[in-house]
This record gives C-alpha cells, structure tokens and sequence, in this order.
C-alpha cells in the first residue's frame, strides 16, 4: 500500500493524508492548506482514490489477496 500511495502525484498524497489523518482534517481547514476550493475536495478525492485503485502496487495487493475486483474477495460473504 505504501507503494501505490508513493506513486501518487503529491497533490494526492496531502489530500488523501490530510482526510484520513487522526482526526481528519475539515474542508475548510484542507482548502486553505492546498489552496483549492471546498467544492473541489470531493470530486479530487474520488480522483486520487480512483487512481489508487488502478495502481499497479493495488492489483497487485488485491490479487495477493484473491481478489479479482475491489470489493469482490474471495472472504466476502463468508461470515
């Protein structure tokens, strides 16, 4: 995981580590350190995260896992 964050434009990286830190960051407070406006955050948060997704680091994660798919592992559903 710390690969595929690594591979991430920096601007990705702040993002993202500024909405899961401990406690996460407002938009407000996020706006004013990055410089981009409120109404932006999500849509560039669902950029970055999408991007992570497609990471080669990820695939290679998930497939570590026996997943073939986000959210398609093979423990889903087995309670």
């Amino acid at each position: 995981m710390h690969a595929a964050l690594a591979g991430l434009p920096g601007r990705c990286r702040q993002l993202l580590a500024m909405l899961v830190s401990d406690p996460p960051h407002s938009y407000a407070e996020i706006s004013a350190r990055l410089g981009i406006p409120v109404g932006s955050i999500g849509p560039q948060r669902s950029r970055c995260l999408e991007r992570l997704r497609r990471s080669i680091a990820v695939a290679a994660l998930m497939e570590d896992m026996g997943e073939t798919k986000p959210g398609r592992g093979r423990f889903r559903g087995n309670a």
